[in-house]
C-alpha cells in the first residue's frame, strides 16, 4: 500500500503540473501584452488621441511624417555678406600717462599696443580692433591719425 501511495502522489503532481505550466503561459501572454501596451508614447493632446489600440505583439506602427524646413538657395542667387570697409591709413599713439594705478586688464591692454611707459609712441594700422583698444585706454593715451 505504501507504494501505491507514492504513485499517487507522483501521479497527482504530474496531473497538477500541466495545470501550472498552463496558468503560467497565459499569464506570460498577459504580461507580453501589457509591456507592449506600455512601450507606447501617450497622445501630446486631446486631438491626436485615436480610439483605443487593441494589444498585440505582432502589430507593427506606421512611421511617421518629418516635417522637413525650407531649402535655402545656394550659390549665385543667395545673398553674399558684404564685409565692412575697413579704415586705411596709420595712426599715431602716445602713451601720456603711467599704469602705476591701472587695473591689470587696462596694463594688458597697453602691452598689446606694445606701449610700456609714458612718452612712447607706437604708429599702428587704423583697425578696429586698435581703435577699441584705444578707446579702452582714452584715459592714459593720446591718438592722432596720421
Amino acid at each position: 500500500m505504501a507504494e501505491t501511495k507514492t504513485t499517487t502522489k507522483a501521479t497527482a503532481a504530474k496531473a497538477a503540473a500541466p495545470k501550472k505550466s498552463a496558468t503560467k503561459s497565459a499569464t506570460a501572454v498577459k504580461t507580453a501584452a501589457t509591456k507592449a501596451v506600455a512601450v507606447k508614447a501617450p497622445a501630446k493632446n486631446a486631438a491626436t488621441k485615436a480610439a483605443p489600440v487593441k494589444a498585440t505583439t505582432t502589430a507593427k506602427t506606421a512611421p511617421k511624417a518629418t516635417v522637413k524646413a525650407p531649402v535655402k538657395p545656394t550659390g549665385k542667387t543667395a545673398e553674399k555678406k558684404v564685409a565692412k570697409p575697413v579704415a586705411t591709413g596709420k595712426i599715431r599713439v602716445t602713451m601720456v600717462h603711467g599704469l602705476a594705478s591701472c587695473t591689470k586688464r587696462q596694463i594688458r591692454t597697453a602691452k598689446a599696443l606694445k606701449l610700456s611707459r609714458p612718452g612712447d609712441t607706437r604708429e599702428l594700422p587704423n583697425l578696429p580692433s586698435i581703435i577699441g583698444a584705444c578707446k579702452k585706454l582714452e584715459h592714459l593715451v593720446k591718438v592722432e591719425k596720421i
